[in-house]
């Protein structure tokens, strides 16, 4: 122990527990209830009495009530059904509480039916605080969390279950015998109120913090993929620049040759020349379709961008209003007049179910991101952002890594491959210019194209890359097969590495 407040803090607890231990020694355990950051400990007798031990960061906690956990509370910290503690305290009694010497380290001793003993170690130090629960010869049987502080680890002396008081002694009181059912004693009924109500303060603080943390990571995601979305756009703009050489094209059909790769020729419209790229393999009327396919395709892309970036701009506006509703929350929270800690929890709580509820009425999730309708084009890939610009795509079934390869991917986006292993289709958007990718964010993209496959636990992997163009699907090939026209191969070891981050 280092400060005088902790050794004050230790101090007052020694005093409760042997308060509680002249009330409560020998109750038969009522009934035990744990969750993922607290344990009930319910007593026999007509007080009710419960011991909570809390484990919540900024809020490790030990406070005896009587009755129920107020609501908000209970919501804060749920129990879990098959929590492997209730169990082990089945039927015990509790016959031993204390401190260890100098330490907020709360110790409670049972007594199982078949004459076992364990020891329940409650860490009111640290942010969060701890909870393990001993056999009789030290081996841990629980913890909250592992591995558990070193005081914690080791039985607790003999010493930490004896009283103090020598007149409890002299009454002729023993250690493990109950004291009878009276409150003499006990603490307060305010004390106890102020102490759920810190509580409930620091956990309405928790609540809110965490949900603000991540609306501003969603948010921060949501802005990324608007900036992405408009880049997308500025570059999607090259579909009237297709049609004008499909109709250039058309009004001088009747002057090309096959075999041409490539020819200049007048646009009817204005006088200026315009030069076409032709494939030499087809005939001219098939170059001719063949221009006013990409046209089409290249105004279809951009209908569908223009889409996309609503849905991402909306999905921003609708995380700013969240947030700004939770900062004029957190102002009336901790005005006066809401008082309490537990009317703030309340609040708090109150504010994340309507935002649930709402959320789930416009069938959206309270993430903030929308469902897609059934009849929307599927677009279920994951995705992830590596530093901060460069988008990923991966496909994370055979049929997704058809629709992402060769409908969702621009024909000069990157794609990636594992060689030799089967593994996911990966797609690194480059909106056009993959001659703008840094060879870093190509290695990065590769690791994760190892990491989504079967040679994802070898130490190194080779990883096919080229553009989409170069990728081809074989006749009635099964779904997500495809071969590579031209690519080149880098070694990479599989995972998720600085600079990439899932969006």
């Amino acid at each position: 122990m280092g400060s005088p407040r902790a050794r004050d803090d230790a101090t007052a607890l020694a005093a409760r527990l042997e308060r509680w231990r002249t009330l409560y020694a020998g109750r038969p355990l009522f009934r035990a209830a744990a969750g993922p950051r607290s344990v009930r400990l319910h007593l026999a007798g007509d007080e009710r009495f419960c011991l909570l031990l809390t484990t919540a960061p900024g809020a490790a906690l030990l406070c005896g009530l009587c009755g129920r956990l107020p609501d908000a509370l209970a919501t804060a910290l749920p129990i879990e059904r098959e929590h492997p503690l209730p169990p082990a305290l089945a039927g015990a009694t509790l016959t031993g509480l204390g401190a260890l010497p100098g330490e907020r380290v709360a110790c409670l001793r049972f007594s199982r039916p078949d004459g076992s003993a364990v020891h329940l170690l409650h860490q009111l130090f640290g942010a969060p605080g701890n909870t393990v629960l001993l056999d009789g010869g030290g081996r841990c049987l629980w913890a909250a969390r592992r591995p558990p502080h070193p005081l914690l680890s080791v039985l607790p002396p003999r010493v930490t279950y004896a009283s103090r008081n020598a007149d409890d002694n002299d009454a002729g009181i023993p250690e493990a015998a109950g004291a009878g059912t009276g409150n003499a004693g006990a603490p307060p009924v305010d004390a106890m109120d102020q102490e759920l109500d810190g509580l409930a303060t620091a956990l309405a603080a928790e609540s809110h913090a965490r949900e603000v943390a991540a609306l501003e990571r969603r948010l921060r995601a949501a802005d990324r993929l608007c900036e992405h979305r408009t880049a997308d756009l500025a570059g999607a703009g090259t579909g009237d620049e297709h049609r004008r050489r499909a109709e250039t094209l058309a009004a001088h059909l009747h002057r090309l040759r096959q075999g041409a790769t490539r020819c200049e020729l007048i646009d009817p419209r204005d006088g200026s020349p315009v030069l076409i790229e032709l494939d030499p393999a087809l005939s001219p009327a098939a170059n001719l379709a063949a221009l006013f396919h990409r046209a089409r395709k290249a105004e279809r892309g951009r209908e569908v961008i223009t889409g996309k970036l609503a849905e991402a701009a909306g999905e921003a506006l609708a995380l700013r209003t969240a947030l700004a509703q939770l900062a004029a929350l957190a102002r009336q929270v901790d005005s006066p007049a809401v008082g309490s800690g537990l009317a703030r929890l309340a609040a708090v709580q109150a504010w994340l179910a309507n935002r649930a509820e709402s959320a789930r009425k416009d069938g959206v999730p309270a993430a903030g991101r929308r469902h897609r309708a059934d009849d929307e084009p599927s677009r279920p890939f994951r995705r992830y952002l590596i530093d901060g610009r460069w988008e990923i795509w991966v496909g994370r079934s055979s049929r997704e890594n058809d629709e992402l390869t060769h409908g969702a991917a621009h024909s000069r986006d990157l794609w990636l491959h594992v060689h030799g292993a089967t593994g996911s289709h990966v797609i690194l958007r480059t909106g056009g210019r993959p001659d703008l990718v840094p060879r870093d964010t190509l290695a990065k993209a590769a690791a994760l194209a190892a990491l989504h496959s079967k040679a994802r636990n070898a130490s190194l992997v080779p990883v096919v890359w080229t553009e989409r163009r170069y990728v081809r699907k074989p006749r009635k090939s099964p779904p997500g097969l495809a071969v590579t026209l031209q690519a080149q191969t880098m070694m990479v070891a599989p995972g998720i590495v600085d600079g990439v981050e899932p969006a």
